[in-house]
């Protein structure tokens, strides 16, 4: 059997959490207790792998740090022993609110190269969240110890100032990430946030990122700069996940993602399963998949954006309309945000900006994608990509 080089597996170890989000999209799991049991995550990694390469695992919740460090002690003792018996490379990141967090959490994810994201909302994160001041403590605590923290701040309503919460993460030297609501679970009984507001205020902020000497990485617009110059590089909402994500859930069932759409199509469960093949040949899977193709025949036929975003996200797809069709809202912020990246940087590459009069974070990212053919980058934008 062929070996595969990668596998993304989105770990919910929990539904239980610490905080009550207002509009979290896990709201209706809130009072199931149920936790991941170590001989099911065992159980997992041995079959995963027998096949991949590399695996890497995103700890989400719920709140993953509700487990406890001895959870996650006995987990990496898991993966070292997967490791020396078959080779196979797993990393892991884990997503968390923070409040949790201390000095041995912050030496145990140093320890083991965790990657730590921190679901912080800036500015005025307790609107809709709680214990704001305990999780920017806590992001401080990472700084101060070397453990860089990236921040994913919910856009929930067209009050969020999004120029003036980059500021606020800017001025404490930590990346993040924007995302818009999504209307799921408690979120549904918000209705606060306009598509139209939000990308306008989102052209606003790249205007003002692109040109802040005191940048700070925010993926979204990173991400769109290295399409908009010839990257194959995406985001998940932006390329086909399927067959290339997995998640399993508390009581060991696996789904593509960990979002609540996809309890609609169920690949099985990791007690039930022998193999790798047997989940991506259950009913569910093949269910998700067709439903996705029509959505992406669809979009093919009538969009020019297509090559860029493929169709879209499946769960986005779902929550505004249906699995065949593509993503209203998120169609909409896609098409002005990219064609306006793109714009931006025809600009800068026809004019040839020097890298040094911009964002550090965006000559970071050109650097990356282009070869210049002096070897000079601080004096102009390349116009080779590799």
């Amino acid at each position: 059997m062929q070996i595969m080089d990668r596998i993304n597996v989105i770990i919910k170890t929990t539904n239980d959490c610490n905080l009550r989000c207002k509009y979290c999209y896990n709201s209706q799991s809130w009072n199931k207790k149920e936790n991941l049991p170590l001989e099911k995550f065992e159980r997992l990694i041995s079959i995963l792998s027998k096949d991949f390469r590399e695996i890497c695992l995103v700890w989400h919740g719920g709140e993953p740090t509700i487990l406890g460090l001895e959870y996650f002690e006995r987990v990496v003792e898991i993966e070292n022993l997967a490791h020396q018996n078959n080779g196979v490379v797993i990393r892991n990141s884990l997503q968390t609110n923070g409040s949790l967090l201390n000095e041995e959490w912050v030496d145990f994810f140093k320890k083991y190269n965790f990657k730590v994201g921190v679901s912080f909302d800036g500015k005025d994160s307790d609107k809709y969240r709680q214990l704001g001041q305990k999780t920017l403590q806590n992001i401080k605590l990472m700084q101060k110890k070397g453990l860089k923290a990236s921040c994913l701040a919910v856009v929930a309503d067209d009050d969020y100032d999004l120029i003036e919460n980059y500021k606020f993460f800017a001025e404490i030297g930590c990346s993040v990430e924007f995302s818009y609501l999504f209307m799921e679970g408690a979120a549904k009984n918000l209705q606060g946030l306009t598509k139209e507001k939000f990308v306008d205020k989102y052209l606003k902020l790249i205007d003002y990122w692109f040109a802040d000497k005191n940048g700070v990485d925010v993926r979204l617009i990173e991400t769109y700069v290295a399409m908009a110059m010839g990257s194959y590089y995406r985001i998940c909402t932006n390329s086909s996940c399927h067959g290339k994500y997995l998640s399993i859930y508390p009581d060991g069932s696996l789904y593509n993602c960990g979002r609540d759409n996809m309890s609609n199509y169920p690949f099985g469960n990791i007690d039930s399963i022998n193999n790798f093949n047997e989940i991506y040949d259950s009913q569910g899977f093949k269910n998700l998949v067709l439903g996705s193709i029509a959505r992406r025949n669809a979009c093919k036929a009538a969009c020019e954006f297509f090559d860029e975003c493929t169709g879209g996200c499946a769960d986005c797809a779902i929550t505004e309309g249906t699995l065949d069709q593509p993503a209203k809202f998120s169609c909409y912020c896609f098409k002005r945000i990219y064609s306006y990246i793109k714009e931006k940087m025809q600009k800068i590459k026809e004019d040839k900006v020097p890298l040094s009069e911009l964002n550090p974070a965006l000559a970071r990212t050109l650097k990356r994608c282009f070869s210049v053919s002096d070897g000079n980058y601080e004096n102009l934008i390349a116009e080779k990509f590799i």
